[in-house]
């Protein structure tokens, strides 16, 4: 991934919820929205969906 890729994301505050895009340098950081100044943390890269363990489910048996 090069640094020059753009992050967007949306602004929780829902008074707000201006677009921000941020450099992707920013994962794991906090930044501030300047439409309302709520501190925003920037979610770190998601692994691909066959690194992540599925969850274990519980087999239900009839006692």
């Amino acid at each position: 991934m090069s640094q020059d890729q753009v992050i967007r994301i949306m602004c929780p505050n829902l008074g707000c919820q201006r677009i921000l895009a941020v450099p992707s340098n920013a994962r794991g950081k906090l930044v501030r929205c300047k439409g309302c100044g709520t501190n925003i943390r920037i979610p770190n890269q998601r692994q691909p969906a066959e690194d992540v363990p599925a969850p274990e489910q519980k087999s239900e048996e009839a006692a």
